[in-house]
This record gives structure tokens, C-alpha cells and sequence, in this order.
């Protein structure tokens, strides 16, 4: 499993630039049917537009359990597991009542 440091690929993580950025590292490794961990280490908060960009995105080829059981977190606060999990639930719900 790959331990991808978001603040070392992404910078900030700040914005949806950001989030692409580690978006395109979590996919080559998807892609080759591997498992990720990400490393949240050195940041405090991340904004939705992040979120979206680097893990949401993920929803338009992968299942929400295949995310689950493929993509891992580390060094997280309280605010990025929240905005997480916040913005998971609510994708997951509106992708299902289309």
C-alpha cells in the first residue's frame, strides 16, 4: 500500500487545483488495482472544493464500498475526517436517488 502525503503532491490543499493534483496520484494507483493510504500529516483543514476534486471525483469510476475498501487515511484532524464523511454521505445519497 502507497502512502501518498497529500501536503508533499498537493501543497496546501486548499483548492480544487490541489485536490486534482492528488486526485491523478490516487488514480495511477487504483488503476493498477492498488490499495492508498493518505497522509494528511501537516495540514489541519481542507475545504469541500478538495474534497471534490481529490476523492469525490473517485465516485465517477469507483463504487462508494470499492473507495471504502481501497483508499485509506492517516494523520488526519477531526475537520478532515468530518468534511470527508460529510461530503461522502451526501454524494453517495444524491448518486442514488438519480
Amino acid at each position: 500500500m502507497d502512502i501518498l502525503k497529500a501536503a508533499a503532491i498537493s501543497g496546501r490543499c486548499y483548492n480544487q487545483e490541489d485536490g486534482a493534483k492528488l486526485f491523478k496520484e490516487i488514480t495511477l494507483r487504483l488503476r493498477k488495482n492498488e490499495s492508498v493510504m493518505i497522509s494528511f500529516e501537516g495540514i489541519e483543514t481542507v475545504p469541500s472544493s478538495f474534497v471534490n476534486a481529490s476523492l469525490i471525483a473517485l465516485l465517477d469510476e469507483y463504487t462508494f464500498n470499492e473507495i471504502k475498501h481501497l483508499v485509506k487515511f492517516t494523520k488526519t484532524t477531526r475537520q478532515i475526517n468530518e468534511m470527508i464523511r460529510s461530503r461522502f454521505i451526501y454524494e453517495a445519497e444524491t448518486r442514488k436517488a438519480k
